[in-house]
């Protein structure tokens, strides 16, 4: 779930998550030996979804790209943690389309970004 927007696994729309983890490092040149590195800043947190919607409603990510839109935090919860995410991007592909210019096939994919550490249920 995405705020108010929820996706399901085990619906046709949602197909792949991944994850990305960035670790940030400073650089210090040493003469004569290989650089050293030191750990500068927290790390980064990237998610990206990926899934189709077939034959559903054209209005069906209307709701959550107008939250998008606001640019403001929003929730991100899964069965194991909850973190304040920004949406970063969204971006759909319409396929099949009828004569009336309905589309049959939209595939589209979500970037947010981690914001907030946010807890996992294990540590409660």
């Amino acid at each position: 779930m995405i705020g108010d927007y929820k996706f399901e696994i085990n619906d046709t729309n949602f197909e792949k998550i991944k994850k990305s983890l960035n670790i940030r490092f400073s650089s210090h040149q040493r003469l004569g030996n290989f650089d050293s590195y030191q750990k500068s800043g927290k790390h980064e947190e990237n998610i990206e979804l990926k899934g189709t919607l077939i034959v559903k409603s054209q209005k069906q990510l209307k709701q959550f790209e107008a939250m998008a839109k606001l640019g403001l935090p929003v929730t991100f919860v899964t069965d194991s943690s909850i973190k304040a995410i920004l949406i970063f991007s969204i971006e759909t592909e319409q396929e099949n389309f009828l004569k009336d210019g309905k589309f049959l096939k939209q595939d589209y994919t979500v970037i947010l970004q981690v914001v907030g550490d946010g807890f996992s249920y294990e540590n409660l």
